[in-house]
């Protein structure tokens, strides 16, 4: 399965071979002690490993990255036939709502059962406990 990516701050175009994490260690002189007592920064970011034309591999930053298409077809046309889960709430599913069935989170518009405690997509707490 070939999954073709935009790299959006250069444009270029590039095959998506897999997802990393990235390490990061950053150290800087501190406020009072100078070297004596450096300030310590540590952290993963998400990467993706993808190849140029010419099989150069580069890593980018995952959020740098947008999928244009999949196996030769539009990212869109994976999805045709499917419930989109992200998309606003029609009128009947609104009703549904009211009655306690179907809710939208407020934050990413995601379509939650109304028991949820939490957002399954973004993580928001949607009925707090008393």
């Amino acid at each position: 399965m070939a999954t073709i990516v935009w790299h959006k701050p250069s444009g270029q175009k590039y095959l998506f071979l897999g997802p990393g994490f990235g390490a990061y260690k950053a150290q800087r002189a501190g406020l009072l002690g100078g070297d004596w007592f450096p300030h310590e920064e540590s952290g993963e970011i998400m990467v993706a490993a993808v190849c140029d034309r010419n099989g150069i591999i580069r890593w980018f930053p995952s959020d740098e990255l947008q999928v244009l298409e999949i196996d030769g077809k539009p990212v869109s046309n994976w999805f045709e036939g499917l419930a989109d889960s992200d998309a606003p709430l029609s009128q009947d599913d609104a009703c549904s709502a009211q009655a306690g069935a179907i809710e939208q989170c407020p934050a990413c518009l995601t379509r939650v059962r109304a028991e949820e405690r939490e957002c399954p997509s973004c993580g928001l707490t949607l009925i707090m406990e008393s």
